[in-house]
């Protein structure tokens, strides 16, 4: 019998969900595959999907990873080069890079190098995070252009709050873009991520910039990835490690959180916050034992935690046990499982340990 806590990542789903959205988007896809291709392992991902319009990262440690298994694919640095050696490696691997800071710029001026690089200079429409202001990006876009090391101009920004349908600071934010943007007819665009690509925000011709849907998972309130076709990649499953009978007015775990009020049959299952699973979870939390949903009951610990199998038949120490994603009996949703953890999908994704087993499939 084994613990068997393990994600399951279908690539067959990966496959899918890109083959989707490279029909959806209106021109090219970049594909963001940073923290790891968000905890599902960036090199069997690239692997998977080969050579595409381009792949985006944060540091120049998973860029530099990714040039490792495919010499030829463009990969663009979201945040650009922070100091002169990476801004070196940058040029010495034929990377893109973002510009969003005058210091940025004040680095490229002192580069003495033979090659170009792709600039994807970012304005800040209303994220209040990276990016020039208007003023700013005017000049130095002036600049980028007369730059020798230079060679294509992307102009680009990012939303706040595509996510959300009804909120019109998306509609301000392409305003403010497309105003600024008619001063430069020739240059490429690049605005929309995942949610207003699903959302039907994006440009008519454009750089789409997705990423967690093409996990299979949707960044959208309220909407999960079947209402848009796409399919799960991960899957997070372990086993039953323990069962037992509790009477009336029992505690269950640390300081007793959960006090029956009833006999039952609880099962301790091998996962806990030490392999990523959330600890601060509300009273709907629950995972799934033979296609049944099964709550859980008592706080989460370091390596376990319990649910309530009072109404489950025939179980036994090792069955399998669906945390979230699906298997051939039922499916539990990421998104759900991240609304009874109080906190997004991204999350739940990007925290799981290294001593969960990857099984690619």
């Amino acid at each position: 019998m084994s613990r068997g806590t393990t994600a399951i990542i279908n690539l067959a789903h990966l496959k899918h969900n890109y083959t989707l959205l490279k029909k959806q988007a209106p021109n090219k896809l970049v594909l963001v595959i940073k923290a790891d291709a968000y905890g599902h392992g960036i090199k069997r991902v690239i692997q998977t999907l080969g050579t595409v319009d381009c792949y985006a990262v944060a540091t120049i440690e998973e860029a530099l990873l990714i040039r490792r298994y495919n010499q030829e694919v463009k990969i663009l640095l979201l945040e650009g080069f922070l100091d002169a050696n990476e801004l070196e490696t940058a040029f010495e691997n034929n990377f893109d890079c973002v510009i969003h800071q005058i210091e940025q710029i004040k680095l490229l001026q002192t580069i003495a190098s033979s090659k170009t690089m792709n600039i994807w200079s970012k304005l800040d429409s209303g994220m209040n995070r990276l990016g020039f202001n208007t003023e700013q990006f005017q000049s130095a876009i002036k600049i980028l252009e007369k730059h020798p090391n230079v060679q294509d101009i992307i102009l680009m920004s990012h939303f706040a709050s595509a996510d959300d349908n009804t909120n019109t600071l998306t509609q301000k934010q392409t305003e403010m873009f497309l105003q600024i943007d008619k001063a430069y007819p020739t240059y490429q665009q690049s605005l929309s991520n995942t949610s207003a690509l699903l959302n039907h925000k994006n440009l008519k011709d454009e750089w789409c910039r997705v990423g967690l849907a093409l996990f299979g998972v949707s960044p959208i309130a309220n909407k999960q990835a079947q209402d848009f076709g796409l399919k799960p990649v991960m899957t997070l499953k372990t086993n039953i490690i323990a069962i037992k009978n509790i009477g009336v007015n029992q505690g269950i775990g640390y300081s007793h959180a959960y006090v029956s009020t009833k006999p039952m049959k609880i099962a301790i299952i091998g996962i806990g916050y030490g392999d990523g699973y959330p600890w601060n979870l509300t009273c709907k939390a629950s995972v799934k034992v033979n296609g049944i949903p099964a709550q859980i009951v008592g706080r989460v610990s370091m390596d376990m935690l319990a649910i309530d199998v009072s109404t489950i038949n025939n179980l036994k120490v090792g069955d399998s046990v669906l945390v979230w994603g699906q298997d051939k009996k039922s499916e539990l949703p990421l998104e759900t499982v991240a609304s009874h953890a109080q906190t997004i999908p991204y999350v739940l994704l990007c925290q799981i340990t290294s001593r969960v087993h990857y099984n690619y499939v």
